[in-house]
């Protein structure tokens, strides 16, 4: 699955705004200034699949989306005002590409911010209750895995990394690159402990569990009595379906589970109230080998563990892992880094999806780096998609503001967003690879910034200049330019120079300051290029001599 070309019209800022991805690449990450509009492109894409997978009404503005999928080229419009469809250069009818949609859609789109925003999560919100619509009862298993294939958007979650972490220890298949990777990159050698608090769910009926049931418990008016909480814990609120198969798999597994009330606030405005819990706690590998057993593979583990999620039956569920010089097992999942937990994240969901046509549309996934992981995650994307997916099958396209994220990327896998004079969004290819330009250059070369000084040593350097570039300096400017030479000078800038080719230099350039310019387009940073290499090139020729 790789997204060749896509064309918005009309979808908040993006009026008339192509974007031609390389087809080529694994990874494509969108730049640009804030309100750019790269998270708008990410939720015109979005749109675009939801409604063409599940129609409800009519896409609001105009667009034309052009992918490769299982050797087919697809392209879907609605510049006619109604949703067209063009494979392989012949059109075909919405029914006959439904017909064949197996084959000509992809099977998963991936979505995910790191922000607190729901803006792009309520896009995915009708395929997950539709499915959750099917899971929730005790149905034939041919019905829950025609509503997996089904839910064909899936919006990323940090608790999916908990999911897949489990998933993999108790699934980890016969790759051993996996393991290996993730002991390398992220120092997680293994498997120690999980606790599962399970909660009960918003969508349970007290009346209709007695009545079901055929409970003995004494009826009682108002508040239930403790006994009667633990007991309905204990029979996991009458779940049902995979999430009530999951649920009662690690309760049978667990040791000790262990019914509870206690009170909790779910919010700060919310008072206190009095809820039942029940603990089940795998004690080491073995025990969760064993409740993953009646799975098929990692991917059915962690779809039935989802189940239980989307069926909030989960208050939280806690692992802790061992890791490189220390086997102790204290470092729990949510010890680990906001960074890292995303990441496993990320890497979990692209592990789950192997052998599927995927597309990962993913909002700042770097946010909450440090500068070491910002620089190296694209790089263990790729590696780890290598061995533990399908690079042919997938394709990730990433906004970010980090000029260190594509530090080693070439510049087909590059797309900047600017908006020009006329408020017109531009979408371009940088013209450099930033791979080999450095931190400081990707700002200036990519970025568009005019300078990565500070505003006020930018300006110092600025009227230095100014000041080097005039021939006969009074004694009040000469004074001032000594005085910003020993400023510049103690912040590790050289003094004026007395090379002449660079005082000419400084009297071409005239009054240009950079201080306070705004960033340049990509269009800007290439005429400059172009320009002072006219001017070198116009400097460094030899005067003619006279005959």
């Amino acid at each position: 699955m790789r997204i060749d070309r896509v064309f918005i019209d009309g979808f908040r800022n993006l009026r008339a705004v192509e974007v031609d991805f390389h087809e080529g690449c694994l990874t494509s990450v969108v730049i640009g200034e804030n309100g750019s509009g790269k998270s708008n492109l990410i939720e015109a894409i979005v749109q675009i699949f939801r409604q063409v997978d599940v129609p409800s009404g009519s896409v609001k503005f105009t667009f034309e989306i052009d992918y490769v999928i299982r050797y087919h080229k697809v392209r879907i419009h609605n510049r006619e005002g109604t949703t067209l469809f063009v494979v392989d250069g012949e059109p075909m009818s919405s029914r006959q590409f439904n017909l064949n949609k197996e084959s000509l859609f992809p099977d998963l789109v991936f979505g995910y911010y790191s922000g607190t925003s729901r803006r792009l999560e309520k896009l995915f919100d009708d395929h997950q209750a539709r499915y959750y619509g099917v899971i929730n009862q005790d149905r034939d298993v041919s019905a829950y895995e025609r509503a997996r294939s089904a839910r064909r958007l899936f919006y990323c979650r940090p608790i999916h990394g908990v999911f897949a972490l489990l998933a993999h220890f108790a699934k980890p298949g016969r790759k051993k690159d996996v393991s290996e990777l993730l002991s390398e990159k992220l120092g997680i050698t293994g498997f120690h402990s999980a606790l599962a608090h399970f909660k009960e769910p918003s969508w349970f009926n007290h009346s209709n569990w007695k009545r079901q049931l055929s409970s003995t418990v004494p009826s009682s008016r108002g508040r239930r009595p403790y006994e009667e909480l633990e007991e309905q814990a204990r029979d996991l609120w009458g779940a049902k379906g995979p999430a009530g198969d999951c649920a009662r798999a690690l309760q049978s597994l667990a040791f000790y589970p262990l019914a509870v009330t206690g009170k909790v606030v779910d919010d700060y405005r919310s008072k206190a109230k009095t809820e039942a819990q029940l603990a089940c706690f795998l004690r080491d590998q073995k025990a969760l080998a064993r409740f993953a057993q009646p799975f098929g593979d990692d991917q059915d583990l962690f779809a039935a563990l989802e189940a239980a999620d989307i069926s909030d039956l989960f208050r939280e569920i806690l692992v802790w892992v061992t890791r490189k010089d220390d086997e102790s097992g204290d470092i729990g999942f949510s010890d680990l880094s906001d960074g890292e937990r995303q990441l496993l994240m990320v890497l979990g969901l692209i592990r789950v999806s192997r052998g599927k046509e995927a597309l990962f549309l993913l909002d700042e996934p770097d946010t909450h780096l440090n500068p070491a992981w910002q620089l190296s995650y694209l790089d263990l994307i790729q590696e780890w998609t290598e061995v533990a997916a399908d690079e042919d099958k997938c394709q990730i396209i990433m906004t970010t503001h980090n000029p260190l994220t594509i530090a080693a990327l070439t510049k087909k896998e590059v797309r900047v967003m600017q908006t020009a004079d006329d408020g017109q969004i531009k979408v371009a290819e940088p013209y450099a690879d930033p791979r080999g330009l450095g931190f400081t250059s990707t700002l200036t070369e990519i970025f568009g910034l005019p300078t990565t000084l500070d505003p006020e040593t930018q300006k110092q350097i600025d009227e230095r200049n100014t000041l080097a570039r005039i021939e006969e300096r009074s004694e009040k400017q000469e004074r001032m330019l000594i005085e910003l030479n020993d400023k510049l000078d103690r912040l590790g800038f050289l003094h004026e120079s007395r090379d002449p080719l660079y005082d000419d230099f400084l009297k071409a350039v005239h009054d240009y300051k950079y201080a306070d310019r705004p960033p340049m387009t990509q269009e800007q940073i290439e005429k400059r290029r172009r320009a002072m290499q006219a001017l070198v090139q116009s400097l460094s020729e030899q005067p003619e001599r006279p005959h």
